[in-house]
């Protein structure tokens, strides 16, 4: 059977991020309740690991208006089987944080930064761990800019194929992480682009680079575009059924070239 790892999250009334190994994971909301359970093992790595969360904004006790649902902010670390519901509260919990300041305690200055440290038995090395350190300087950010500027043609072309083409790295690590292989986990996603894509009646939003963000992550080895508008993904728009779409991308500079690792 094969297993996963991912995170329980639960967090109310504090506006977060949450990084794995420096992997910016997901952002949450002050004003509304969040729930998620991301799958996480892509970045964790052999021997030490570290699981994080930023505090940017802490919502005000007259915000939290349901008795029942009190400020939280609780990251556990779960496997499971792949494929599997686990039934809430009976997730196989291994370890987490917890942040649960007393009443009394003064706030924290923001941005406040929890985290906690585990260590893994030897496992596969990513290719995303041994890539280069980068520096967002002017010919990088260039080389870059030109690199998400062909992932968004073939986007706008429909050319599959050739997006998937850019993601070799990225389908050989995850596709046995998932229980799959390369060339499986491939054509699901290039069946799901082409659904998508249906007709010829989807959208690709533009790509402004006035509006893109370069977000060095994991140590200056990843680069995370997202756009300055909403930090959400800079590749989205609407599929031929109506409904949004988007495209988060993670990208290394592996043996010279940029690469979608993620």
């Amino acid at each position: 059977m094969t297993t996963v790892d991912y995170l329980n999250v639960s967090i109310h009334g504090y506006a977060c991020e949450l990084f794995v190994n420096g992997a910016p994971i997901l952002r949450t909301p002050v004003d509304t309740p969040y729930t998620a359970i991301p799958s996480v093992g892509e970045w964790l790595v052999s021997g030490d690991n570290e699981i994080a969360v930023r505090i940017d904004a802490i919502a005000p006790p007259t915000a939290i208006v349901d008795p029942l649902s009190p400020r939280r902010l609780i990251v556990q670390r779960c496997v499971g089987p792949l494929g599997e519901v686990v039934p809430a509260g009976e997730d196989q919990v291994v370890d987490g944080l917890t942040f649960a300041p007393l009443p009394d305690d003064p706030p924290p200055t923001l941005p406040h930064r929890v985290a906690y440290n585990f260590r893994l038995p030897p496992g596969p090395t990513w290719a995303w761990q041994t890539a280069a350190v980068l520096s967002l300087d002017m010919a990088t950010t260039a080389e870059l800019f030109m690199f998400l500027d062909a992932l968004h043609a073939d986007l706008v072309e429909g050319d599959i194929p050739g997006l998937l083409s850019r993601q070799k790295i990225k389908f050989a690590e995850l596709a046995p992480l998932y229980g799959t292989t390369p060339e499986a986990a491939r054509a699901a996603l290039e069946q799901q682009f082409s659904e998508l894509a249906k007709d010829g009646a989807w959208t690709v939003a533009p790509l402004r680079h006035e509006e893109v963000r370069l977000h060095l992550c994991c140590g200056g080895r990843v680069i995370e575009p997202r756009s300055a508008r909403d930090d959400g993904p800079v590749f989205r728009g609407l599929a031929a059924d109506g409904n949004a779409w988007s495209l988060p991308v993670f990208i290394s500079r592996i043996d010279g070239m940029f690469e979608v690792v993620r």
